[in-house]
């Protein structure tokens, strides 16, 4: 088993399976994914495959607007990957280079939105706020657009975006002083507008904001404060740009030593919004709506922890196809967890790791590489290789198992090796 770190990312495939994306415990290390074999069976994963050899967390998952997933992975330096499903509900492609975010190198966490077509736009800061649109649904992306930055505010974290309830996306990102700032589509999938100051709450903000729509389209806006409570701001109506102003949240109940990391938010199958983030403590903390387009629970709930306790990052957050939410979280023993409701809108179960097969990989084909160059090959993909070469032959005429057969990280390939020409 991958020993685990980071914040997990959660997406429903078109058929309602989950897929979770979740890092290495190394520094820039694997991602790793695993998803559910059958529909809303919360016990029912497939093993572990490596995405891509190196990384930082948390991953961005998004639906094209053809209901296939795209997954985008941000690296160290300049540089960002993407794969996606090949087919509505359906394998994956290996990952792809993105266009290299421009200069200064390095930048935060991207967000990804829907447009009111179909097509995905992604954001990232590094200094100034950066844009890449699909020229169609799960398409090719564009060239990076800029938005700049607020008149001497270099915005710096991690970005959110989200589609209003009027169609626009709004994104949502802090600057080096933790102040919050937004630009949006003027109507949807059309131009941008400028800089608007959100502010802060009377402290600076901190960490990637939580954006959600409630029933009735209003969108509701959650951020971590850096005295470690959360603060949220919510659309007094849909589509008029007015919000309703910062004010703490369960500020009367938040546990020893505060929250950490971002919180995440989904809708139960009856409409309410439900909230987790985790405590300082180690613990997974929830609060709901009472009622959908409503108030909230006056008090975070606990919902306890595995694995000698949490890891300082946000949990995950996916809804089942029956509508069933299902949180993942990893452990300070580098496992992942995970618990479910029992039934849509309804209680919990307890937490319980997720118990898969051995990680896998996929054999790459080494056919007529010479032998170094497909030991060199056969190494990437995390495996071992066998050369059988009785006449002292160069090139690769035969491995087995074959091309694109998926087998357990560190299987042997047996390559036999001939005087062919490449």
């Amino acid at each position: 088993m991958p020993r685990f770190s980071g914040a997990p990312e959660v997406a429903a495939s078109g058929d309602g399976r989950l897929e979770v994306f979740v890092f290495d415990f190394e520094i820039e290390g694997p991602l790793w994914h695993v998803w559910q074999t059958q529909w809303s069976n919360s016990t029912a994963w497939t093993g572990w495959c490596e995405v891509i050899q190196s990384g930082s967390w948390p991953a961005t998952v998004a639906a094209n607007g053809d209901g296939t997933l795209q997954l985008v992975i941000a690296t160290g330096g300049p540089d960002m990957y993407s794969a996606k499903q090949t087919a509505w509900s359906n394998g994956w492609s290996d990952p792809t280079s993105m266009p290299a975010v421009p200069l200064p190198d390095g930048f935060f966490p991207p967000g990804v939105a829907a447009n009111a077509d179909g097509r995905l736009e992604l954001f990232v800061a590094n200094g100034s706020l950066w844009r890449l649109e699909q020229a169609s649904w799960s398409g090719s992306w564009s060239t990076w657009q800029p938005h700049g930055f607020p008149t001497g505010a270099a915005v710096v974290g991690p970005v959110t975006a989200g589609r209003s309830g009027d169609g626009r996306i709004e994104v949502f990102v802090i600057d080096a002083g933790g102040n919050l700032w937004n630009v949006r589509q003027t109507s949807p999938a059309g131009s941008y507008t400028g800089w608007n100051a959100f502010g802060n709450p009377g402290v600076p903000l901190d960490d990637r904001p939580a954006l959600a729509r409630s029933a009735d389209g209003r969108l509701e806006l959650f951020i971590r404060g850096t005295d470690n409570q959360l603060y949220h701001q919510w659309e007094t109506a849909v589509g008029t740009f007015s919000w309703s102003g910062w004010t703490p949240f369960n500020a009367d109940s938040i546990p020893a030593g505060g929250l950490v990391d971002h919180p995440v938010v989904a809708p139960s199958a009856d409409g309410r919004l439900e909230l987790f983030l985790t405590g300082n403590d180690g613990n997974v903390y929830h609060s709901w709506q009472t009622a959908a387009s409503n108030g909230w629970s006056t008090r975070w709930l606990s919902e306890g922890s595995a694995g000698g306790g949490f890891a300082a990052a946000a949990p995950g957050l996916g809804r089942n196809g029956d509508g069933r939410l299902q949180l993942f979280a990893v452990g300070r023993d580098g496992n992942l967890y995970t618990k479910w409701q029992t039934a849509a809108s309804n209680g919990w179960t307890g937490w319980t790791p997720l118990d898969v097969q051995s990680p896998t990989t996929t054999v790459p084909n080494v056919i007529d590489l010479t032998g170094v160059l497909a030991e060199n090959k056969i190494t990437a993909a995390r495996l071992t290789s066998s050369i059988q070469n009785p006449g002292g032959g160069e090139y690769v005429a035969r491995q087995t198992p074959g091309a694109g057969t998926v087998v357990a990280i560190g299987s042997t390939v047996d390559l036999f090796l001939e005087k062919i020409a490449p």
